[in-house]
């Protein structure tokens, strides 16, 4: 199965024509101070993929590791992201004393270690 969020639906639609694979979206749902709330479909296989490009990443890296997690407890044994676009990867060393090395940090995220 695809998750995709509503932005992302043409795409994982001909993804999943080409692969096969049922597309279900994401539904999205946001409060007025910004805050976000998801809801996956309630029954998902043993292997999930979530598409989510991750330009413009701050908010939607979020929902990410929030679908990540939801799926998870959801059933889902893996979990795939698909990531046309994958933020934050360019910053793989520190250059000057105190900068962050981002790949590390959001890497680490996103596989599910502590960062």
């Amino acid at each position: 199965m695809i998750l995709c969020f509503d932005d992302e639906v043409d795409f994982a639609r001909g993804l999943g024509l080409a692969s096969g694979l049922p597309v279900q979206r994401i539904a999205r749902h946001r409060f007025p101070d910004g805050e976000l709330k998801l809801t996956l479909p309630p029954r998902l296989g043993a292997e999930v993929r979530i598409l989510r490009s991750l330009h413009a990443p701050n908010e939607k890296l979020v929902e990410l590791i929030l679908a990540a997690r939801a799926a998870r407890e959801l059933g889902a044994r893996e979990v795939t992201l698909i990531a046309p676009y994958l933020a934050y990867m360019r910053q793989d060393s520190a250059f000057r004393p105190g900068e962050v090395v981002s790949q590390k940090v959001v890497g680490r995220l996103l596989i599910g270690e502590e960062p």
